[in-house]
């Protein structure tokens, strides 16, 4: 079959088109590719940048975790899925088994394997996965959607972690990626009375426009219009760094009123300082952080918002392709584009 391939602990990757294929386990179920959706840590994977090599990739490894696809096979033991179940992919594999599996935190798992990166992901034709990575989609929501759900469940997460009810509050987003988008749209969904998007892409900037919010460059100038929006508070409610770049947080920091709440969702590529005397002390600001998805409160959740279309993920879709084109979608993502999905049926 077709898959993209990481293969050795160096920049590259292999696009293979008779890749083999692996028997069925006990548990396991294979999945037909609908759709899949390349990421940042897909590039950084790539790169084999300081970022990838941090994941402890076992190599070789078939690259992609936000997956949605049809089951075409069951095999032993599988007990919540059947032939032709559509389903979207939960990369973080948890071992069930760990304090935190047990206590229902099965995202914190302590013996944690990342779909695409320690087991075979989604950029392929099929894909061989645990029942338990698998999250049933509601009958209304497409399963090309089902590609979006891991991103999207990012933000919700987020937006969970925060314990912050958004309803007459000032959000400020520091990037408008695909996480960034969906939380605009979280946030108004949630009554939010003022969002405000951080982003130097001008395609970007203008998505989230689209979608209601106001859109700035990632300047000083920024700080500045939100402290003279939020003059009444002296700052906005509710911040949420999506980028994880340099300085990206203080700007978010610096446009909050004191007590408010910020929340880290990008990753760094490094360590920074941070002002804690001024920000956490002074200030009060709650500082938390989110990785991932809660399982599976937050996929319950975004279903519920998808299915209702309250909550348009087909929004944040800009490009569509084949596999074959998984190194222009690369090229894609870090300028003017959006979601872009790889669909194996295109090439």
């Amino acid at each position: 079959m077709k898959a993209i391939v990481k293969t050795t602990p160096a920049e590259g990757f292999d696009y293979i088109t008779d890749h083999p294929e692996r028997p069925v386990a006990h548990n396991e179920v294979r999945i037909a590719v609908a759709a899949a959706s390349p990421c940042g840590t897909d590039r950084e994977l790539v790169r084999y940048s300081a970022t990838a090599k941090a994941f402890g990739l076992e190599l070789p490894v078939v690259l992609g975790h936000e997956v949605a696809g049809t089951v075409i096979e069951v095999g032993s033991g599988v007990e919540t899925l059947r032939l032709g179940d559509r389903v979207a992919l939960e990369s973080h594999i948890a071992c069930r088994n760990c304090y935190h599996c047990r206590i229902g935190q099965g995202h914190n798992c302590l013996n944690m394997a990342l779909l695409g990166l320690h087991v075979d992901g989604g950029f392929a034709e099929r894909a061989v996965v645990s029942e338990h990575a698998c999250y049933a989609l509601p009958d209304d929501v497409p399963t090309e959607t089902g590609a979006l759900f891991e991103s999207a469940g990012v933000a919700v997460h987020a937006m969970l972690r925060s314990q912050v009810t958004l309803a007459g509050c000032s959000v400020i987003i520091a990037g408008a990626g695909p996480i960034g988008l969906a939380l605009v749209q979280l946030a108004h969904l949630s009554g939010a009375s003022r969002v405000v998007v951080i982003e130097p892409n001008d395609f970007r900037r203008g998505i989230a426009e689209s979608f209601g919010a106001v859109a700035l460059e990632s300047d000083q100038a920024a700080v500045e219009w939100c402290l003279n929006d939020a003059a009444d508070r002296h700052g906005f409610d509710v911040g949420f760094d999506c980028t994880g770049a340099p300085g990206a947080l203080d700007i978010v920091l610096q446009s909050l009123r004191r007590e408010a709440t910020a929340v880290c969702i990008g990753v760094p590529r490094q360590p920074f300082a941070l002002d804690i005397t001024r920000y956490v002390i002074k200030h009060g600001i709650t500082l938390k952080g989110s990785f991932g998805r809660s399982l599976w409160e937050t996929w319950d959740v975004l279903g519920s918002l998808v299915s209702r279309e309250r909550l348009d993920l087909n929004s944040l879709v800009t490009h569509r392709m084949g596999l074959s084109k998984f190194q222009e979608a690369l090229d894609l993502q870090g300028g003017n584009a959006g979601k872009i999905l790889l669909i194996p049926g295109i090439d």
